[in-house]
């Protein structure tokens, strides 16, 4: 390998290459993120029972976290099971009780589907965060900003659409 002036490049550099190339290996499914204009990247996803709603990719945070609102929909739609509380710092310092329950499923992609994931709800929050309670379930993961895109690994397909049989003479 070259540098632009002919001469060898830096060894360094092709180490890096290399890994990053080994290491694009295990991934076998992406996930599309947009960057918002504050920077934090988003990847759409769906809860069980199908509400679909955007989740910040949060590595910092140690649970997927839905809003109320999000959650209002949720259990509108299939509910979710209390496991417990737990004290969740904030950003700001802040310490706050957050129930934590188990909902059934999480889509990421038809490639990736997690199933009985642990979610938070936090008070007063807008925003829904992708955090390491589903994450470490899809690791090794990574973020690849050129595009922007979640890789994941370990992921389950959803399951086929039941096809029922049909009795002779049934419409």
């Amino acid at each position: 390998m070259r540098g632009s002036e002919g001469r060898p490049a830096n060894p360094v550099w092709a180490l890096i290459l290399l890994a990053t190339t080994a290491a694009a290996e295990p991934f076998g499914d992406s996930v599309p993120m947009q960057q918002r204009a504050s920077g934090n990247y988003y990847v759409a996803g769906t809860l069980h029972g199908g509400v679909r709603t955007d989740f910040m990719v949060d590595t910092g945070s140690g649970y997927v976290s839905l809003s109320p609102a999000v959650f209002e929909r949720l259990q509108a739609t299939a509910g979710a099971t209390f496991l417990r509380y737990i004290v969740g710092s904030m950003a700001n310092g802040q310490t706050v009780r957050v129930p934590v329950y188990r909902i059934p499923t999480l889509e990421l992609s038809p490639e990736c589907v997690l199933q009985d994931v642990e979610i938070t709800v936090m008070p007063g929050s807008h925003r829904n965060i992708l955090g390491l309670s589903a994450l470490r379930r899809v690791s090794p993961f990574a973020l690849d900003l050129q595009p922007a895109r979640l890789m994941l690994s370990d992921c389950t397909p959803a399951a086929p659409p039941l096809v029922t049989a049909r009795s002779p003479g049934t419409r």
